[in-house]
Parts: C-alpha cells; structure tokens; sequence
C-alpha cells in the first residue's frame, strides 16, 4: 500500500511539475491532491474490512465442522483396512484351557469363585474345572458349557483381581480344536502388554493369523475374536517360550485333572 502511494505521488509530481508555481493552478491541485488522499483513504479502509471478513469466515464455526467432517471421513476410510475380520468361534469345538504359572491352586480356584459372583445373580450354575500341575504350573481345563465371554474374561481376571501374592506369573488361554484335522485351528492368547486399560487380548492361531478380542463386548455368542493384520503374534515364538518357562503345550490334553464344580451367578 505504502509502495502504491509512492508511485501515486510520484506521479502527481511529474504531471504538474509547472503549475504548482500558479495561485490559482495551484488552489486546484490542493483540491485533486485532496481527493486523491480521501480516495486513497477510503480505499485503505475498504481493504481493512475485507481482511476482516475474511478472517471471520476462516473462524467460522460452521467452517471448522465442516473441515473436521472431511478430516473424520478421511481417517475412517484409512482405518477400515484395520478393523479386521470377525471369526466365529463354536466353544463346543474346543477343548479350553488357562495356563498359569507360579501361582497356587487355592488363588485359582477363589479367583473362579469370585468371578462368578460379579453378576449379582441369583440365578446360578455349577460349572466344572478341572486342575493339573506340571511343575511350576496350573494348567486350569475349563468346562464346555462355558461362554466364550466368561472363559476369555477369565484370563485377565486370573492375571490379577486382586493384590495377592500368589497372583500368576504368568496366565495365557490356549484352545485346542477337538479334531485332529483342524489343528491350524488352535489358538492362543494373553492380555495385550500395550493396553493400559487390561480390557483387550491378542493372540494368534496355528495357521498365523493374529487376532485382538476386546473383551467388555466378547458376549455375543460365537465371540467377537477378530483377526487384524497389523497385529503380530507368533504361535511358534510363544509355544517356545512357554517351554522355556518348564511347560509342554503338547501335554496338555493327557494331564491328570482334579475336578471342582464351582457355583457361578449367570
């Protein structure tokens, strides 16, 4: 703007560089020099409240939602590809088990108990669990009549409800499909160590593919297991470890369980 009157004046001097010396001449170019400052005045003015304007339309709430919409749709189309796919898992084609490690039967079996009465229920049921040891483990067989909520809920609860001493080392689900054939099927899991909020498991099955279960909506009937591809979790890594830690998984099936038959509020 500055630069602009530069030149205006400028201007206005070379035009007239003659008549300035004339009364009268002169009465006149006081009159134009003054129109000209109005108009330059006026046309600063007009520039300001356009910025203004301008500005206003940029904060506008109705922009900014507008704005964030798009941004939203943008980033929920980015994360379809994670939301997975969900597997339905039939219990009755299982056997399930809860491996736990250094930890005492008694810590098992009020854990079970205790979980058993969070509904508040008077309606009950008595379910039957069965405990091996091996070494330093537990190896907990759960009843085929459990829901797939309650055995997988089981898992995060066992790793610790309560400050106890005896809390496990260690507390992993593993599930074993009855037929011979669709050992691919098999499945492990454990709380997933990067959640703060203890309300999520990953895992992985024989055949590779990973999975999450996000347990405070694991109730529908065939589960809500969903297999993800961002997550990775290797069966074989964690078979291996597990017998680093003095347990053969393969044994699972032909260890002596003792029965208990736990009451649990439905």
């Amino acid at each position: 703007m500055q630069f602009a009157i530069f030149r205006l004046r400028r201007k206005i001097i070379a035009d007239f560089p003659q008549r300035a010396i004339h009364k009268t001449v002169g009465g006149n170019l006081k009159k134009q020099m003054k129109y000209i400052i109005i108009g330059v005045i006026a046309i600063v003015i007009i520039l300001i409240l356009f910025n203004q304007f301008v500005g206003k339309k940029e904060n506008n709430p109705i922009s900014q939602n507008t704005n964030s919409f798009k941004t939203k749709e943008n980033t929920a189309e980015q994360e379809k590809p994670t939301l997975g796919t969900l597997k339905k898992i039939k219990s009755e084609d299982y056997d399930r088990f809860i491996l736990t490690k250094s930890t005492t039967e008694s810590y098992i079996l009020k854990g079970i108990k205790e979980y058993g009465k969070l509904s508040g229920n008077e309606e009950f049921k008595i379910y039957n669990f069965g405990i091996a040891e091996y070494g330093d483990w537990k190896i907990i067989k759960v009843d085929q009549s459990i829901s797939f909520y309650v055995y997988h809920n089981l898992v995060g609860w066992l790793s610790g409800y309560e400050e106890n001493t005896a809390i496990p080392e260690l507390s992993i689900g593993f599930s074993k499909n009855k037929t011979e054939t669709e050992t691919q099927e098999d499945y492990l899991f454990f709380l997933d160590p990067e959640n703060e909020y203890g309300d999520t498991q990953i895992g992985t099955f024989r055949n590779g593919k990973s999975f999450s279960i996000y347990l405070p909506e694991a109730y529908e009937e065939y589960g809500n297991l969903t297999i993800k591809k961002e997550i990775q979790v290797s069966m074989k890594e964690n078979v291996d470890y597990i017998s680093e830690q003095g347990f053969n998984i393969s044994d699972i099936k032909s260890l002596k369980y003792t029965e208990h038959k736990i009451k649990m509020n439905e």
